[in-house]
């Protein structure tokens, strides 16, 4: 059985991977990108029918008892529910936290990557 990876192409002007004029994405890589950036930006509860959808990272941050091995589960079971593509795609996930003492306050890294692209997601 073969996989149609045709989706809408979403990004927009001023986006690092935007390309003009382009209305269908075709490529597993991207897919797989614009579906992993919209589970970065997404609260869970915001996606109508579908309340489990979402990285939440701004709640997961602040949420003391938290490991950053925790938060690495939660999102790989988001790409296991919702990119399917990367079954057969290898990818690397890391979650790290960091403080900043001089203004009271931690930030939180995301660091994915697969084929020859890199994201990083910070949250503070």
């Amino acid at each position: 059985m073969a996989l149609d990876f045709t989706d809408f192409y979403i990004e927009y002007p001023g986006h690092p991977r935007f390309r003009d004029l382009q209305i269908i994405e075709d490529d597993v890589v991207r897919i797989i990108l614009q579906k992993w950036e919209m589970i970065l930006f997404t609260n869970k509860g915001e996606l109508f029918f579908n309340p489990n959808f979402g990285g939440d990272l701004e709640k997961l941050l602040h949420e003391t008892r938290l490991s950053a091995e925790t938060i690495e589960n939660d999102l790989k079971g988001q790409i296991n529910s919702y990119i399917s593509e990367l079954n057969a795609v290898p990818y690397t996930l890391k979650v790290t936290f960091y403080e900043d003492p001089e203004r009271y306050q931690e930030y939180m890294e995301v660091y994915f990557s697969i084929a020859d692209y890199e994201i990083y997601a910070v949250v503070n």
